[in-house]
């Protein structure tokens, strides 16, 4: 167990400091589920504060267009006949248009009633004592112009709702109070705000006068419980202290349950908003939270003690399996050592891990860096382009760079070839892993690319004299065909050349003297061609020539100077001069050849005249 008492010391750590980080959570959580509901309290009532406040200004703007628009004739008790009618019409247009407005009222400077849209002239009605009351504070206070019941300490009950009065007074222009205009507040209409809230279960929204603190509506509705605050309770006190807005976490006396509630005094009217989010609805998901938090503290002690009973054994495997890490590790090592394919590794970050020993002889001018792991591969790259390593990149090698880094983070594991310094050609693909790591291989293939340029070149060449054979110089014809149609040359000319009486040369001294006799004719050919002529053997004795950029004249001239050459340079062959001659036919490219074999056969035309003409000439076709 010696060797166990570290693991075991860092599992009790650990299981400690998940307990404390779960407990710490817990009360995090705890704290922020209480923060939550606190903060949708501020935003119900905020919205509460922002409705009440516009349906409250578009009722004093009514009451003051009223005010404005009452003929003051109106307000003497002896024109009430005459006036009813007009007046009448105008409260109840306002009564239509503005559903925030219950029932309208007009009372003279005495307090009597002149004009309503539901009560009778003379009733006697609390309303009358609320416009008595108004009557005296407006007459006394100049400046007023909107009075609330609730400033006036009167809120009663009218019909099946609460209603609450407001008052505008009726000046002349010296600013005397001729009367009032009274309207009840439509409670019902801004209660239905109320239904549109998103209010859980045991939670409460209400809003009350600022003086007198009674409850002017509220939610949940129930006309026989009211939430309003005793004097004692900590959202009154703040309200009486002139706190504007706050929030508190407090049990009211009322009902017991602890609220967080938010409040808000509404600036230009004498009430304010409360919200009472319930604290056991917002601690409703830490309960679950704590429920699985306990379960999973307890299941943890169970599985400690299991761990317990099984680390003996676990050590015993990991040891075992450490062993044979470590051994296939060292396995794979060796082998990539003895390969010959360059491997090279990367991490996520594109930083070396290790490269085996064919990578560095590969790169033998960076050697000394693919030992140092750690390096970037773009510092790698950039140590290769000052050594000159990759001829491609010369004269753009930031550029070059830029394009390499991007083609890398790809990684496709495709293979590209890549040219070095010294002529040898490498290839290479680079493979990203599931895990970001970056396995690259180099394989050195200049032996290939020689292959290959050989096949090439026997592919395109007449073995016998090394000039193009029949199919290339058909390829290159077609290719200064389309040249001349697109006008990216204005002329040129195609020749068919034949050596004369070739065959007499094959029987009268073999065919090894007629293959070096071709030999001869092409090294002659050779030294006439400019570097863009092409020259190629059709077979036999038969050869043909391309002259880019030549007229008619031009390759006249051209081939009478070869026919001179070869016939003042006759073939030496033992003690013996072979001497030749050639005839020569020649065709002008034309656009208007359907293929290349057209011209050539005029050209070939051409040259079966200057045979039937004596040979040794050149015919034009």
């Amino acid at each position: 167990m010696r060797q166990l008492r570290v693991p075991l010391f860092w599992l009790a750590s650990g299981y400690a400091g998940l307990v404390l980080i779960l407990a710490w959570q817990l009360v995090r959580g705890h704290d922020l589920a209480l923060e939550r509901a606190s903060d949708h309290a501020d935003h119900l009532v905020q919205t509460l504060d922002a409705q009440l406040s516009g349906g409250l200004r578009r009722v004093e703007s009514s009451l003051h267009q009223i005010a404005q628009r009452l003929p003051r004739a109106a307000l003497s008790p002896d024109a009430r006949g005459a006036h009813a009618g007009d007046v009448l019409s105008l409260l109840r247009s306002y009564q239509e248009s503005f559903p925030e407005l219950g029932q309208f009222f007009v009372w003279d400077r005495s307090g009597r009633l002149l004009y309503g849209t539901s009560l009778q002239p003379g009733s006697a009605t609390l309303s009358e004592m609320g416009a008595q009351t108004a009557l005296r504070v407006l007459r006394s206070d100049t400046k007023a112009n909107i009075l609330y019941a609730d400033a006036l300490d009167m809120a009663s009950m009218s019909a099946d709702r609460l209603a609450v009065d407001v008052y505008a007074p009726v000046r002349d222009g010296s600013g005397r109070l001729l009367g009032l205009v009274n309207a009840t507040l439509n409670l019902a209409h801004f209660r239905r705000w109320f239904m549109e809230m998103d209010l859980p279960p045991d939670s409460l929204l209400g809003v009350f006068g600022s003086r007198t603190h009674k409850p002017l509506m509220q939610h949940p509705l129930d006309p026989g419980f009211s939430f309003g605050l005793s004097a004692g309770e900590a959202v009154q006190r703040r309200i009486n202290a002139g706190e504007m807005v706050g929030r508190a976490h407090h049990t009211p006396a009322f009902d017991g349950l602890p609220r967080l509630y938010a409040f808000r005094k509404l600036e230009e009217h004498p009430f304010y908003a409360v919200v009472g989010m319930s604290e056991r609805d917002a601690l409703k998901g830490w309960h679950g939270e704590l429920l699985f938090i306990v379960a999973a503290v307890v299941l943890l002690a169970a599985l400690y003690g299991f761990v317990l009973m099984r680390m003996r054994a676990i050590q015993v495997q990991r040891i075992a399996a450490r062993r044979q890490a470590d051994e296939a590790s060292a396995l794979l090592r060796d082998a990539l050592e003895s390969i010959s394919v360059g491997i090279v590794i990367y991490d996520a970050q594109d930083q070396l891990i290790m490269s085996n020993q064919a990578m560095k002889d590969l790169y033998q001018e960076i050697r000394h860096l693919l030992d140092q792991p750690g390096i970037s591969f773009e510092d790698l790259t950039r140590a290769a382009l000052a050594s000159g390593l990759f001829p491609e990149a010369r004269g753009h090698e930031e550029a070059w760079l830029a394009e390499r880094l991007q083609s890398r983070r790809a990684a496709s594991g495709l293979p590209y070839e890549q040219e070095l310094r010294d002529g040898r050609w490498v290839q290479y693909s680079d493979h990203r892993t599931s895990r970001g790591y970056l396995v690259g291989s180099r394989i050195d293939i200049t032996e290939r690319k020689q292959l290959e340029a050989e096949l090439r070149e026997q592919a395109s060449t007449d073995a016998l004299t090394g000039l193009a054979n029949r199919r290339h110089f058909m390829q290159s014809l077609e290719s200064e065909l389309e040249r001349v149609r697109r006008r990216n040359t204005l002329r040129a000319c195609v020749l068919m050349l034949d050596l004369d009486h070739f065959k007499r040369v094959n029987d009268q001294y073999g065919h090894a003297a007629g293959d070096s006799l071709l030999r001869h004719f092409a090294d002659l050919l050779r030294d006439e061609l400019r570097g863009t002529d092409t020259a190629g053997r059709l077979g036999g004795e038969e050869f043909a020539v391309i002259l880019p950029g030549s007229g008619m004249e031009d390759a006249r001239t051209w081939a009478q100077r070869l026919c001179e050459a070869v016939s003042a340079r006759p073939l030496a062959w033992g003690a013996r001069h072979i001497h030749a001659t050639v005839s020569v036919g020649v065709a002008i490219l034309s656009p208007d050849d359907g293929a290349a074999d057209a011209a050539l056969s005029r050209a070939d035309a051409a040259l079966y005249r200057a045979k039937e003409a004596g040979r040794n000439r050149v015919e034009m076709g």
